[in-house]
């Protein structure tokens, strides 16, 4: 096993770190103010880590506030290794039994919002830098850390850094779990949009499209037996119901990623599932078909759209978002479907069913899947990486989490900081965490591989 260069640093990386958690960095969709493409506080979780960098004595750049980077060593635009994090963080939602702004540690564990996804590895990857600086690595080409602003809302800070700078000559991501992930399925989003069901005078819930309802708010009309059991069917589900006022219903359910809605409960599918139950939706309602075909159905068979492959598993499918405004109700839907295949039938599928109940559909998203072969030299060579620091060997995965990876043209893939057999790390759930002791494993890790690429022969 190699000699461990990272731990003089962990007290400085574990500082650093908490002030990064401590920016409620939550990008901003459709952000209108003026050089603030994501809001004032992604905006301010990029400059932290610009002037940070500046502090240990890297090379900066602020790309307009979309992203930024931080680099060490000179040399051609076109030819660098990459290293890709975001800053960007989930809604902290509620449930957390620690602070989720106030980085803490506890039975050997880190809590904050964003110490797995992605703030730890974003610090770990500068003080990366820092170390290679300190220990005069040899290097054929710089090595750049990019931090990202907006990657939860549709990596559009990806998109717009690389249309100012060329694509990294190889790469990573550390964004995901060890060991490297070679697959990452196609991401799909889609606005349904329909006539809000009679008995409902308003709905809402869902803090972000990738993560399963954990809270959803209604104001429903129906007499007390209905109210009663109405509660009692969502209470059957795993969630929680209860009456705020006389016809106000809160639901609490669980959170989840959405490449894995299944480990969550969606207060809002089981909300409509129970009223669809008790009789109370009209037909014509886009309430009812969200009922029918896509509440409680994690895989979309309901609504005809359900496919997998080999390589990388079954389609997923979440109900991340619900509101109604002016007679029309509309959720956002987020779908993860196989590498192989297309999502064109999906949704040919999909927007087929809600014709029937006079519910249009928009796609808002499609990014296409990721697949780069187990044999390519970048494989390899953070392969021989992980073992020299693990003694495990490195058999590639398949996900469905989305990360800038796709962002790289096959010239990247997600590799780290989560350990496929550590304790679930909660991402994008209240409790996010990671150990300390597998936090400072992945500096290693990740130390030995931007050494690596910072030689890799561009032919290999």
């Amino acid at each position: 096993m190699s000699a461990f260069i990272m731990s003089k640093y962990k007290d400085e990386i574990l500082a650093e770190l908490k002030k990064l958690v401590a920016i409620e960095s939550v990008a901003v969709p459709d952000c209108t103010i003026d050089g603030f493409p994501f809001g004032y506080r992604s905006a301010e979780a990029l400059q932290f880590m610009t002037d940070l960098a500046g502090r240990l004595g890297l090379s900066t750049e602020n790309c307009d506030n979309f992203a930024c980077h931080a680099q060490l060593g000179e040399g051609s635009d076109s030819d660098y290794a990459g290293v890709l994090c975001h800053v960007d963080v989930v809604p902290t939602g509620g449930g957390w039994d620690t602070d989720p702004l106030v980085l803490t540690e506890k039975d050997g564990y880190l809590y904050g919002r964003g110490v797995a996804d992605d703030k730890g590895a974003a610090i770990i990857a500068l003080f990366c830098l820092k170390a290679m600086k300190d220990n005069h690595v040899p290097m054929n080409r710089p090595v750049r850390c990019i931090f990202g602003g907006g990657e939860e809302i549709g990596m559009d800070d990806m998109a717009h850094y690389f249309s100012k700078h060329p694509l990294p000559t190889v790469a990573f991501t550390p964004d995901a779990d060890y060991p490297a992930c070679n697959c990452e399925k196609g991401i799909l989003h889609l606005r349904l949009s329909g006539k809000t069901d009679p008995a409902v005078h308003s709905i809402k819930g869902g803090a972000a499209i990738n993560c399963v309802i954990a809270r959803c708010e209604a104001e429903i009309d129906c007499n007390s037996d209905l109210k009663d059991e109405v509660c009692g069917r969502v209470n059957r589900s795993g969630a929680q119901c209860a009456m705020t006022g006389e016809h106000s219903f809160v639901v609490t359910g669980v959170s989840a990623h959405a490449m894995c809605p299944e480990n969550g409960i969606n207060a809002a599918s089981e909300l409509l599932l129970a009223l669809d139950g008790c009789g109370m939706l009209s037909e014509g309602s886009a309430e009812y078909f969200f009922a029918r075909k896509l509440c409680g159905d994690t895989r979309g068979k309901a609504v005809g759209a359900a496919c997998s492959d080999e390589i990388s598993g079954e389609m997923t499918l979440n109900i991340g978002t619900i509101s109604s405004e002016n007679g029309i109700t509309s959720i956002g839907v987020d779908i993860r479907y196989p590498a192989t295949l297309s999502s064109d039938g999906i949704v040919s599928a999909i927007t087929t069913a809600a014709a029937g109940y006079g519910v249009n559909v928009e796609v808002t998203v499609n990014n296409p899947p990721l697949y780069v072969p187990a044999d390519h030299p970048l494989i390899k060579a953070l392969g021989e990486c992980y073992t020299e620091i693990t003694g495990k060997p490195m058999i590639p995965v398949a996900m469905g989490g989305g990360t800038y990876a796709r962002a790289l043209h096959g010239r990247g893939v997600a590799f780290g900081p989560v350990f496929s057999d550590a304790r679930p790390s909660n991402l994008h759930m209240a409790n996010e965490n990671l150990s300390v002791n597998e936090f400072m494993l992945h500096a290693e890790i990740c130390y030995k591989a931007m050494c690596r690429l910072a030689l890799l022969d561009a032919d290999e």
